[in-house]
């Protein structure tokens, strides 16, 4: 009896000295960079936010003639006690954006600084014409120094993250801004298609019609970016002025058509609307 306590006793003591040494057990990887730039629903917490490979900059909803991105680099391992190198340059091969055109030129290398294990890179991006008619797209990538080596060159899947809007699996070590500046559909829309027949208070939403209800009732896009100033009767006022306007053409034998053919439409007037489907008078 006593053997076999003895065993225990050490099996036990076994065990437990394994257990602290998982416990105290530092990360023993390569030690580098990559991108983590997370963003997300605003419903859920931050911390869980999807791990992108792109951000989109659409000055038609942030305005300004500028406006800067800031790319998280993280590096993996632990802190350090001093400051730690590593550089970025333009991915050309992906790159349609023009410096001093689309973006300011940035410095080519940057710190990870002592008892830290990331920084922001702040990249400007500018507002020129050409994004009114076209999206361009600057690519960067990271570039290893003697300091630091690429910490993870794919990103995969990971919980408790949100899934990606694109890409669940990307490299790690290049990052794309997608910059335009297209009137697209607004935060605030009172309107949809169900199978392709057009609902709610505005209908569908297109570019001409969104033109038309700014031109009707002098409003702007940053009119439609929240409820607060879309709120419950300018919406009304939004679908009576378009549908008094639509109708009257109509009976003026004068339709407003959108670019499919079909007529345009809003609650209230006297036809249905079904994508892409022409209006034959």
């Amino acid at each position: 009896m006593k053997n076999l306590m003895y065993a225990c006793s050490l099996l036990w003591l076994f065990l437990t000295l394994s257990s602290c040494e998982k416990e105290t057990m530092k990360y023993e990887g390569s030690e580098g960079i990559y991108f983590a730039v997370q963003w997300g629903p605003t419903f859920s917490d931050s911390t869980e936010w999807g791990f992108q490979n792109y951000t989109p900059v659409e000055f038609i909803k942030v305005g300004g003639t500028d406006y800067t991105v800031k790319l998280r680099v993280r590096v993996t391992g632990n802190v350090k006690s001093y400051d730690r190198s590593f550089g970025i340059k333009v991915n050309k091969d992906s790159t349609s954006a023009v410096e001093g055109e689309d973006f300011e030129a940035f410095l080519p290398e940057y710190q990870i600084k002592a008892g830290q294990l990331f920084t922001d890179i702040p990249i400007k991006m500018l507002r020129s014409e050409a994004l009114l008619t076209e999206k361009r797209i600057l690519g960067i990538d990271l570039v290893p120094s003697s300091d630091l080596s690429i910490g993870i060159p794919t990103w995969y899947p990971l919980d408790p993250y949100f899934a990606s809007d694109r890409e669940q699996t990307f490299n790690a070590t290049f990052h794309q801004i997608e910059s335009s500046d297209f009137i697209t559909k607004p935060t605030v829309w009172y309107g949809a298609n169900i199978n392709g027949l057009e609902a709610g208070l505005f209908g569908e939403f297109s570019v001409k019609k969104f033109l038309l209800i700014c031109e009707l009732l002098d409003l702007e896009y940053e009119d439609f970016q929240s409820t607060a100033t879309m709120h419950s009767i300018r919406r009304q006022i939004v679908n009576q002025t378009l549908k008094a306007y639509l109708q009257d053409m109509f009976d003026k034998k004068t339709p407003i058509l959108e670019d499919d053919g079909r007529l345009m439409w809003a609650m209230g007037v006297s036809w249905s609307s079904t994508i892409g489907v022409p209006y034959k008078p």
